[in-house]
């Protein structure tokens, strides 16, 4: 991991939550991934998310804060329950049943965040988050305060029946690096009448940098100047789930353009820790001995 004069600062904005599998509850959420996993590779990563003043919000904030994540922007609402997600996987890919009415759906914007986004070098936000007016202008207000320097990245994570067309064109209009998986390509070009959503997000949509996920094919990045490609690299061990490893990727991502990596150095990371989470089960699997 590359030694830096000052740590890199990567907030995440969104769901931190528990995700139900059959064999036990894991902690989880896309943005709380991302931000352990940013954690985990050497960077400052600070959560704003929101969870219930109950038993499960109290054990997610500890375990979280244990991992290495800042927690202090995370809410506490005395009105709705920590969020839950109940995860089946079908064939190896994870299904999702996510509770609605949750405390993650109801971040607000609060005036010390201002602070603390000045100095961002990453903003990663989704749109589980956005469902509601209320969500899009608190990270719309949030990202204002961030500096320009700062990556927005917009890692879709697009569930139904939560996706809609507003939603995710509000999330676009915030976004400078756009993450997706196929699945959500299909998605997008269905919702936006687009047959090639990549060439659209950059062409029309502004968007600087996209990066598609392939699961165990590897992943693409594409610019308005050059498209790479990346095989991806075998799991360790067969006793893992792809569960957090699109964020994981998010993670890798970010820094290693931070970094001012070459692209092509930046793809090979990114599907390389990918590759380390989904070897094992559960969204948030230690890194303690991983080495690029």
């Amino acid at each position: 991991m590359p030694d830096e004069p000052h740590k890199l600062r990567f907030i995440a904005w969104g769901e931190l939550l528990w995700d139900l599998f059959p064999d036990g509850d894991q902690l989880g959420g896309a943005a709380a991934n991302a931000a352990y996993h940013a954690a985990s590779l050497g960077a400052e990563a600070l959560l704003v998310s929101r969870v219930g003043k109950d038993e499960l919000g109290t054990r997610a904030l500890r375990e979280l804060a244990q991992r290495g994540v800042d927690v202090r922007a995370v809410q506490i609402d005395a009105g709705a329950p920590t969020g839950t997600v109940r995860v089946e996987l079908e064939n190896g890919e994870p299904r999702y049943e996510i509770a609605a009415g949750v405390a993650w759906d109801r971040i607000a914007w609060q005036d010390d965040l201002g602070e603390l986004f000045r100095t961002a070098s990453v903003v990663c936000f989704g749109t589980l988050a956005q469902q509601r007016a209320l969500g899009f202008d608190a990270v719309e207000r949030a990202l204002r305060h961030a500096p320009a320097s700062a990556l927005r990245l917009c890692d879709l994570n697009v569930r139904e029946p939560f996706a809609t067309r507003a939603i995710v064109d509000s999330a676009l209009t915030l976004a400078s690096i756009v993450k997706l998986n196929e699945g959500e390509v299909a998605t997008l070009s269905r919702l936006f009448a687009q047959p090639n959503v990549v060439a659209w997000l950059l062409a029309e949509r502004g968007i600087e940098l996209v990066a598609v996920t392939l699961g165990a094919r590897g992943a693409f990045l594409a610019t308005r100047s050059e498209r790479l490609e990346h095989p991806g690299f075998p799991l360790s061990s067969t006793g893992g789930d792809p569960v957090g490893a699109g964020d994981a990727f998010s993670a890798a991502l970010s820094l290693e353009l931070c970094r001012k990596s070459p692209l092509a150095t930046c793809l090979e990371r990114a599907n390389r820790y990918a590759a380390h989470v989904a070897s094992y089960a559960g969204g948030m699997p230690s890194a303690r001995d991983y080495k690029y």
